[in-house]
């Protein structure tokens, strides 16, 4: 059993990616609960704030799994949970004090536990061979840009996953930039320039929309587009999405509320 972490970051802006990693996996006869009770995703970002909270919220998110696997529906708290993993499992004393603490607390510590991407589902659960036989909407027609944000992780199986659905992936030199979400409280109008930067060239490069895996990115590049539109003194509109979302659209899902694009700033132009 599949235990979905849907407590992610900016998840007031960004709920479609809990909604659609939901559906999806309905639709492929996966089975999965919520991992109820869940602390908030608050970023690797916390680590270097207070890395003892950080450490602590992971571990006692992790320890909630016990012996199921952890599917997180994006970037931001698949990294957490799995360099908390690593912190702890390399450092004695850090762990011993983290598990001091969430037994107080009442919990039973656990880092036995795997933590996977949507994306690991759908390569190597699924993989692409199968999905590209259960397509009903190919997105041949379209052209792709993936948003790869600080490279922690590899995009080859986004990659790859949008190629057995069709869809062709085009390349955009400032796909691995800044989105500037870590100053955007610091400075707004510095942080909607670097993501305005970003979609311009992924517009100009003839996406027709951005895969952005990482719920941060999509609070600067959906929330946001507006207010960067004004910034940049361009019009972009350019619809975000998760991989979730596509590989749903391409299933034949096209209900915006079962797919939580409704939610979503940028109107969706491919229903």
């Amino acid at each position: 059993m599949y235990k979905i972490f849907e407590n992610i970051i900016e998840k007031e802006v960004a709920n479609s990616y809990v909604i659609g990693a939901k559906e999806l996996l309905k639709e492929l006869g996966i089975e999965f609960e919520v991992l109820n009770g869940a602390k908030k995703d608050i970023g690797t970002e916390g680590k270097g704030l207070n890395e003892e909270a950080f450490l602590y919220n992971c571990a006692y998110n992790l320890s909630l799994a016990k012996e199921h696997e952890i599917v997180c529906v994006e970037d931001s708290s698949y990294i957490s949970l799995n360099f908390t993993k690593m912190i702890l499992l390399e450092d004695d004393g850090l762990r011993l004090k983290i598990f001091e603490k969430l037994k107080k607390d009442g919990v039973e510590p656990c880092l036995d536990i795997k933590v996977l991407h949507i994306c690991d589902l759908l390569y190597d659960l699924i993989s692409v061979e199968k999905l590209s036989t259960l397509v009903k909407n190919s997105f041949k027609d379209f052209k792709v840009g993936i948003f790869e944000g600080n490279k922690t992780l590899s995009n080859k199986k986004t990659k790859k996953i949008l190629e057995s659905i069709g869809a062709r992936v085009v390349s955009f030199d400032s796909s691995d930039q800044s989105d500037g979400y870590e100053i955007f409280m610091a400075s707004k109008q510095i942080a909607q320039k670097l993501a305005g930067k970003i979609l311009l060239d992924a517009f100009d490069n003839a996406a027709d929309f951005v895969i952005a895996n990482d719920t941060r990115s999509f609070f600067m590049f959906d929330s946001r587009q507006n207010s960067i539109e004004r910034v940049v003194g361009r019009e972009i509109n350019l619809p975000i999405y998760s991989i979730s979302h596509i590989v749903l659209m391409a299933l034949g899902c096209v209900d915006k509320e079962k797919l939580g694009v409704n939610l979503h700033k940028v109107k969706t132009t491919m229903i």
